[in-house]
């Protein structure tokens, strides 16, 4: 049974919830087979222009998510038993694309289509459908809030995603089920997320505009309780008809999706922290005086040190720009942020002094900080290094320990050459037997005997220098 005749069946309607997020279930399990995979992208490759597949594929997947949000949708209208055997079922489905839509005797080009997708596109359905999972869970449940802000989830998320993807899709199913709601998601994330993060929100703004464009939904939708009562009432509803979304079927581009981000005065300028180039006075003024509603956003910007790369959005110039409105603010949150950012830049570049100013400006803040992150057992050798040069500039006599310590903790001979210059810059005797221990182990790497040689001649002068202070 095709596609079109399952749309035709929808378009008429069903007696109950239930009669709506089966005939969508029929749909999905049709579409995610070869024939209806074969069949859509044909069916995809009518409606263009211009042949382009890579384009085909994306309004392939976009059709998937479409009919998984909506299957979900009404399983979490009819309950919670029935939201979760929906929601397993969408799972194997998924989950096994890789079975069901391979197929023998096809011919090249579409046995490539296929494999492309299964290794691009395919995966992502993966990855959004965790998050589809938790944003009609959140829904159900009640458990978000349309009065809680965005951009505060947004920033959790942010700093969760790499680290724990579990309770990040949980943040962003929050996020989800207030889109849902109508409550609006600023464009500016766009380029502050993490890929993974922004995946995730692509595939939700997506799904957010299927409801919107659909007269047949009052969107934003209502209160899961209310939303219920309302379908249970008006029987005769029609179901939405799935070809209606076929004009949809592309992924969402920040760019083109101004109906459904939010686009106000502050919204433009939060765009333009990615300009390339500093900020004018007066757009820093009016962030000021926005002060908690651009929190978050700048906040987000400062902790994630790869925009400041040069290829990054806004060519690396949006942690600075974010810097001069944080300064002005004072949050107690920007030290912190400040701090993280200092590890990730390249000693000797401006924006690394200029973190390194602000830092030391904010020193009785910022030394116990930057102390307490020292320990942190996932902290790389470098960046504690640039947390040294901080502690360098602003309590010397804090360095020496904080370098043996870390002695131990360097893997690589690059990285324990780093800590050696470190303990030999602090012209401290007591880092003589480190040096020479380090030296010595270091006999058979790839620097070999110079080193040993240039580090023994370090420890002598160390020594020499400390006896004419004595003399002195």
């Amino acid at each position: 049974m095709g596609p079109h005749t399952t749309a035709n069946r929808l378009a008429k309607g069903g007696n109950d919830l239930k009669d709506k997020y089966q005939e969508i279930m029929e749909e999905l399990d049709y579409i995610t087979t070869h024939e209806g995979f074969v069949e859509t992208c044909l069916d995809l490759r009518d409606s263009m222009y211009f042949y382009d597949k890579a384009l085909i594929l994306a309004g392939y997947a976009s059709s998937v998510e479409m009919l998984m949000s909506l299957a979900m949708f009404w399983a979490t209208l009819e309950g919670s038993d029935s939201s979760d055997e929906v929601f397993h079922e969408i799972a194997a489905t998924i989950g096994s694309l890789d079975d069901r839509l391979r197929a023998s005797g096809i011919t090249m080009d579409v046995a490539a289509l296929v494999e492309t997708f299964l290794q691009t596109s395919g995966w992502v359905l993966e990855q959004r459908y965790v998050v589809f999972r938790e944003m009609f869970h959140a829904y159900g449940q009640n458990n978000y809030s349309i009065n809680d802000s965005p951009d505060e989830l947004l920033h959790q998320t942010q700093l969760l995603v790499e680290a724990d993807n579990e309770a990040a899709a949980q943040l962003m199913g929050r996020v989800g089920a207030m889109a849902l709601r109508g409550v609006e998601i600023r464009p500016v994330w766009f380029f502050i997320a993490r890929p993974r993060l922004q995946m995730w929100l692509r595939g939700i703004l997506g799904a957010i505009q299927n409801f919107a464009a659909a007269g047949q939904f009052s969107f934003p939708v209502d209160a899961v309780e209310k939303e219920r009562q309302k379908w249970r009432i008006d029987a005769r509803r029609p179901v939405v008809d799935l070809k209606a979304f076929r004009n949809l079927r592309y992924p969402m581009m920040p760019t083109d999706t101004p109906d459904i981000l939010r686009r106000g005065e502050l919204d433009d300028d939060l765009l333009e922290l990615f300009n390339d180039g500093p900020l004018d006075a007066e757009t820093i003024d009016r962030l000021v005086a926005a002060d908690q509603s651009s929190k978050h956003v700048l906040l987000a910007i400062l902790e994630t040190g790869e925009l400041a790369d040069e290829d990054a959005a806004g060519g690396g110039w949006a942690p600075a720009n974010a810097m001069r409105i944080l300064k002005r603010l004072e949050y107690p949150e920007t030290v912190a942020a400040l701090l993280g950012l200092l590890g990730r830049l390249r000693p000797g570049t401006v924006l690394y002094s200029h973190v390194m100013t602000t830092l030391v400006d904010q020193a009785d803040v910022a030394l116990e900080m930057a102390l307490a992150k020292l320990k942190e057992a996932e902290l790389s050798v470098e960046e504690a290094l640039a947390l040294i040069d901080f502690l360098t500039q602003v309590q010397p006599s804090r360095v020496y320990p904080a370098l043996v310590s870390l002695l131990d903790k360097a893997e690589s001979w690059e990285e324990k050459m780093a800590v050696a210059r470190g303990l030999l810059q602090t012209g401290d005797t007591r880092a003589i037997p480190h040096l020479r221990r380090l030296g010595a182990s270091m006999s058979n790497s790839p620097y070999g005997g110079a080193v040993k040689e240039f580090l023994d001649v370090a420890a002598r002068q160390m020594r020499t220098n400390q006896r004419q202070k004595r003399r002195v």
